[in-house]
């Protein structure tokens, strides 16, 4: 008779703890991270800031976790004090998934194909900033069918791998100092929607570059190494780009169509560069088109000495706010 009892209140115990949600690990297992549990959306976070090394981020891990599914996973340094983790090893986090993951001031230099093979169909958001990291393995973004988010920027890297996901909105890259890439970068991202690649040491732009890209809406490519912007290097498939952020680069001049594809209202900022005048056959067209389609865009640009050739044919200094319509 007891033993009925006490089998039937493990059955209704065990029905409860279900009944409740999601349920956070014993905190000695997991310590020095730390889990949270938002009641009101029954939803677990796990922050991991204060780990000290590879070691014991890999042996957290290790530990038993009643729940698998986490909102999201933290591991924020700051400038001063990195976390000392040098490393994401492939399954590192199990069969554990997250939503949302958000590092910053690292020590990471490399990032395993299989990290975060477990959040294939749950991770909405990555970022893994302000770090050391040298190579990300984007050729398993098509396998992350919910991710909307990638933050790269402040690493290291040298070369990107040409970027496919049919869910990704947001890329930043900024602020890796070296970065490379080929032609084809951009070759499947019909969601993209923003494109950082500022202070990246770029260049130049291979023609094409943004025309695969069906509904882009804004670049920012400034604080690079351009000079010149050739035929197509600012060509769109979309007719919806409305800013396009060029300036702190080195562009003394630019070949007939460099620039298509735009929304007639899109602001073009070229500050800071080497623009001396404006040849008339180069810009008339863009603002021609902006005119003509009643756009609101402008073009904002400086520099000594400087001319402009308006839709209008009027020459007025550089420095100023042009509008396009």
């Amino acid at each position: 008779m007891w033993e009925i009892l006490y089998v039937s209140f493990l059955t209704l115990s065990f029905q409860g703890l279900l009944a409740y949600g999601q349920t956070c690990p014993l905190a000695d297992d997991i310590a020095p991270c730390r889990c949270t549990r938002d009641a009101e959306a029954e939803k677990l976070d796990l922050d991991c800031s204060n780990v000290l090394d590879t070691w014991q981020f890999e042996r957290i891990f290790q530990a038993r976790f009643p729940s698998t599914a986490f909102r999201e996973l933290k591991m924020t340094g700051t400038e001063d004090h990195r976390i000392p983790v040098v490393y994401l090893a492939d399954n590192v986090f199990g069969n554990l998934s997250f939503t949302s993951v958000v590092i910053k001031y690292t020590n990471i230099s490399h990032v395993g194909e299989k990290t975060f093979e477990s959040s294939h169909d749950t991770l909405e958001k990555l970022t893994v900033s302000h770090s050391e990291l040298k190579v990300f393995p984007a050729t398993n973004l098509p396998y992350f069918s919910k991710l909307s988010v990638l933050d790269l920027s402040h690493n290291k890297m040298v070369f990107l791998q040409d970027v496919h996901s049919h869910s990704l909105q947001s890329l930043n890259v900024e602020y890796n100092q070296q970065l490379a890439f080929s032609d084809s970068l951009l070759a499947w991202v019909p969601s993209l929607l923003d494109m950082t690649m500022a202070y990246c040491g770029i260049e130049h732009i291979p023609p094409g570059l943004f025309s695969t890209a069906e509904i882009l809406s804004n670049v920012n490519m400034e604080g690079n190494k351009l000079t010149h912007l050739d035929s197509a290097a600012l060509a769109f498939a979309s007719n919806d780009v409305l800013e396009i952020i060029l300036s702190d680069n080195q562009i003394s001049g630019a070949d007939k169509d460099f620039m298509s594809g735009t929304s007639a209202s899109v602001n073009l900022v070229m500050m800071n560069n080497k623009l001396e005048e404006l040849p008339e056959a180069v810009w008339r067209p863009i603002l021609q088109y902006a005119k003509d389609e009643h756009g609101a865009g402008f073009v904002t640009l400086d520099g000594e000495n400087g001319r402009f050739v308006s839709a209008t044919v009027m020459i007025i200094p550089l420095g100023e706010i042009i509008p396009l319509s």
